[in-house]
C-alpha cells in the first residue's frame, strides 16, 4: 500500500512542488490550504506524515500542531514543519509540542526527500537519493557557454521554436512547455532572462512569477521578464502589470519584434546596475533621486519604515541642498498597510512638497495604488505603474 502525505500550506505553488517531487515514488497526496481544513483532512485521510507550513491564515502552523497533538486519533502522526522560523527558541518550542522535524524554506528536492525518507521509506538509504525521474520536458543548456541564457515558457511548440530561431545566435535557450515544467526549470537552471506566456493551461503566470521571485530573492528579478500574450488579452496584461512586468512580446511576433524585446530587457538590466547609492535610502539615476519603499515582505521593509521621518527626510533635505529637485518614490505592496506607518509616509511626502520638489509616485501593485488614493497629499501626485515610465516622464 502506498504511503499517504498530507500537505497543509496556503501556497498552491508549494503544494504543487511537493507533489511533483514525490510523484515518482507513488506517494498518495492530500492537500489543505489552512490549519482548520488540514485538521479535518487529517481526520478524514489518516496520513502517514503531515507536512505543515508555519505561516498560514485562519490557523497558523503552531496552533495547528497544538490541535493535532491534542487529538487522540491524530497525535501519533509525525509532523514536519515547513518554516522560515529557524530561531532556536522557536524550534525548541515546536519540538516540545511533538514536532518530528522541520525544513527551512526555501528548500531543494534533496533536502525534502532526505527529511521525508525516514518516515515514508521512499528509497534505499544506502543507495542515496535517486536521480530526478524524467517526468518533465525541460530542454537544458550547457553551463560552459558564455552566452546569456533565456528561459522561454509556452505551451505552443511553434512559439518556442520561433524564439530559438530568432535568438539562438546570441542566447542560450531553455524551454518549458507547461507550468510544472517551468517550476522545475526555475529551480534547477541558471538563466538571465525569461519569456513567459500568460495563458498556460495548468498554472497562472502570477504563480510562476511568485515562485521565480522567491527562488531569486531579488526584487529586481521581475525586470528581467517579458510577458508573451495577445494584444487583446487585457485582463492578463493588467494582472502582470500589477506584478511588476512592463515588457511585452505580443503574439504573433517576428524576428525584429523578438529581438527588440530581449534588447529592451538587457537595457533595463544594465540601467538597474547603473543606479548609484547616494545614501542609505536614496539611489540616483542621473539627476533623479529614487526612494524605494519596499514591499511588506521585503527584508528592507523595517529599515525604511522606521526611518521615514528621520533618515529618509534627512537624505531628501541633503538632496534639495545639492540643488536637485526630481524625486521618484516607489511604493511596494503592503508598505502602506499599517495606519501609523501610512501617516508617517504622508508626512514625508508633505515634507517633499514643502521643499518644492518635483515628485512622482510609482505603485506597481493595485493594492499600493489604492492606498495612495486614500490621502489628498498622495492622490494629487502623478502615479505610474513602473519605475521605468516614471524615470522617462519626470522632468
Amino acid at each position: 500500500m502506498s504511503k499517504k502525505l498530507l500537505t497543509i500550506d496556503d501556497s498552491k505553488t508549494l503544494r504543487m512542488i511537493v507533489g511533483k517531487h514525490l510523484a515518482p515514488f507513488g506517494v498518495q497526496m492530500f492537500q489543505a490550504e489552512n490549519g482548520e481544513l488540514g485538521i479535518a483532512r487529517a481526520r478524514e485521510t489518516k496520513p502517514d506524515l503531515i507536512l505543515l507550513d508555519y505561516n498560514m491564515p485562519v490557523m497558523d502552523g503552531y496552533h495547528t500542531l497544538v490541535e493535532l497533538k491534542a487529538d487522540a486519533t491524530l497525535k501519533e502522526i509525525p509532523v514536519i514543519m515547513l518554516t522560515t522560523e529557524t530561531v532556536k527558541e522557536t524550534v525548541l518550542k515546536l519540538v516540545k509540542l511533538g514536532l518530528k522535524d522541520y525544513i527551512a524554506k526555501p528548500f531543494t528536492r534533496e533536502v525534502l526527500l532526505d527529511k521525508l525518507n525516514p518516515i515514508l521509506n521512499l528509497y534505499d538509504n544506502e543507495k542515496g537519493i535517486p536521480e530526478q525521474t524524467n517526468i518533465m520536458n525541460v530542454a537544458s543548456v550547457s553551463s560552459a557557454s558564455d552566452k546569456p541564457t533565456i528561459l522561454a515558457i509556452d505551451d505552443k511548440a511553434n512559439v518556442l521554436d520561433l524564439l530559438k530561431q530568432f535568438l539562438c545566435a546570441q542566447y542560450n535557450i531553455i524551454t518549458a512547455d507547461c507550468g510544472k515544467t517551468a517550476l522545475h526549470a526555475i529551480a534547477h537552471n541558471r538563466f538571465d532572462y525569461m519569456f513567459l506566456d500568460l495563458s498556460l493551461p495548468d498554472m497562472s503566470a502570477t504563480e510562476i512569477l511568485d515562485f521565480y521571485l522567491k527562488n531569486n530573492r531579488n526584487e529586481a528579478s521581475v525586470k528581467r521578464v517579458a510577458a508573451m500574450t495577445l494584444r487583446t488579452a487585457k485582463d492578463d496584461i493588467e494582472r502582470v502589470l500589477n506584478a511588476g512586468i512592463s515588457v511585452f512580446l505580443h503574439k504573433p511576433f517576428n524576428n525584429e519584434e523578438a529581438t527588440k524585446v530581449i534588447n529592451l530587457l538587457v537595457s533595463k538590466h544594465k540601467q538597474k546596475e547603473q543606479e548609484i547609492e547616494v545614501g542609505h535610502f536614496l539611489t540616483s539615476k542621473g539627476k533623479v533621486r529614487i526612494l524605494d519603499c519596499p514591499p511588506e515582505k521585503s527584508s528592507k521593509f523595517r529599515s525604511v519604515a522606521g526611518a521615514l521621518t528621520s533618515g529618509v527626510v534627512k537624505e531628501i533635505d541633503e538632496m534639495a541642498e545639492e540643488g536637485l529637485n526630481q524625486l521618484v518614490i516607489k511604493v511596494g505592496e503592503g508598505f502602506l498597510s499599517d495606519l501609523n506607518l501610512t501617516r508617517k509616509f504622508v508626512d514625508m511626502v508633505e515634507h517633499t512638497l514643502r521643499l518644492s520638489l518635483n515628485v512622482r509616485l510609482v505603485a506597481e501593485s493595485e493594492q499600493a495604488r489604492e492606498a495612495l488614493k486614500q490621502f489628498e497629499e498622495t492622490a494629487s501626485l502623478p502615479t505610474d505603474a513602473s519605475l521605468e515610465f516614471a524615470l522617462n516622464t519626470i522632468g
